[in-house]
């Protein structure tokens, strides 16, 4: 099981790369044509304001569910010694609540695009696309960091034993 979230992971990341990586080309190719050739690309700032969702989102997700985001640790030795691991799982916790009450908002904003039929300025996409895109990833990053803290849970409880007992950490 562990193998397919490190798999949805990497598809992640990897997603968001090309992503990040078409937007790089994509705005080369147009400030080269618009100031080079005086012709830029029709619709440019729509293909990447639609492609920045992807890197923004599958992003977080992969950032989130492999727990590499950034942390500022101030009070993090003061409470390490007061309650060992409570930090963490805090931390973890609001941010759960936090990132799944993110994707409930995105699905309201994505059925209100989707019921109001409103389509994009430019190309005449429908507007849902882009909040759609931002549920689809987070939804997939709420349950990859639900399931990563799950699987972690036992090992963490060793650890709290451990450090409470002053044996040391056995993992």
């Amino acid at each position: 099981m562990e193998r397919i979230f490190k798999s949805i992971e990497r598809v992640l990341a990897v997603l968001a790369g090309i992503a990040l990586f078409c937007m790089m080309i994509l705005t080369f190719v147009d400030v080269v044509g618009r100031y080079g050739f005086n012709k830029s690309i029709f619709g440019t700032s729509e293909m990447i304001e639609f492609l920045m969702v992807v890197v923004i989102f599958a992003g977080v997700a992969f950032v989130t569910a492999s727990d590499k985001h950034i942390k500022v640790d101030i009070f993090a030795g003061w409470i390490e010694r007061v309650a060992p691991n409570f930090q963490r799982w805090t931390v973890h916790g609001f941010s759960l609540v936090v990132y799944a009450c993110l994707s409930y908002e995105l699905g309201h904003h994505m059925l209100d695009s989707l019921i109001s039929e409103k389509r994009t300025a430019v190309l005449d996409f429908p507007q849902w696309v882009l909040p759609g895109a931002a549920v689809f990833f987070s939804v997939i990053g709420v349950a990859l960091f639900a399931a990563g803290l799950l699987a972690t849970k036992g090992r963490l409880e060793k650890l709290d034993h451990a450090s409470v007992d002053g044996r040391g950490p056995e993992l």
